[in-house]
């Protein structure tokens, strides 16, 4: 039930993630080929800032997601096994902390924010613009609460995440590699 909870959001997450580039890459063509024309929309700075900030934080979701983000997981497999399980665990409570504190100004900010808007678009206020801080840090929080058990086993393992998948991409590419070698030996 939890990994297909994870799959869902994950999906959603690169859902908004890919719509945002495909907006944001319109808006820059949009605009670039105004300009050339000589009539450049006044709005483009403004929207393609916000929607670069919101790719950066639903992109930063994703990776959470993903367990992709920056860690020490080195140290961690380094100690012993309880240790390691300690570390783990209070390092995930101290990031849960953290995006728990950006969640709730992030949202503190809002009520502020609404009666102030973008200068080219007025209707747009900054409450819609900043709400992708506490959105974003939900699901952060969320991301971590439920690849938790994941990381755990990995410590309690001893395995460190980044050194698999470099072993596992350098053998999928002697495993490719040999396989031509194969086929160039059989000709």
């Amino acid at each position: 039930m939890v990994a297909k909870i994870e799959r869902l959001l994950l999906w959603a997450i690169e859902t908004v993630c890919l719509a945002l580039l495909v907006t944001l890459a319109g808006a820059v063509v949009y605009s670039t080929t105004m300009r050339y024309l000589g009539a450049s929309p006044a709005w483009y700075d403004e929207i393609a800032s916000v929607l670069l900030a919101w790719l950066t934080y639903f992109g930063a979701a994703y990776a959470v997601f993903m367990r992709q983000h920056m860690g020490f997981s080195g140290i961690v497999i380094a100690l012993p096994k309880s240790a390691s399980i300690a570390l783990t665990l209070f390092s995930e409570l101290l990031v849960i902390i953290y995006f728990s504190v950006t969640a709730y100004y992030g949202n503190a900010v809002l009520a502020v924010a609404k009666w102030d808007s973008l200068l080219s678009l007025r209707w747009m206020t900054l409450d819609i613009v900043q709400s992708v801080i506490p959105i974003a840090s939900v699901l952060m929080i969320i991301g971590t609460l439920l690849s938790l058990p994941r990381a755990l086993r990995l410590a309690a393992q001893g395995i460190d995440p980044e050194h698999a998948e470099i072993d596992k991409a350098i053998a999928e590419a002697e495993a490719e590699t040999a396989s031509l070698d194969l086929k160039d030996n059989a000709k």
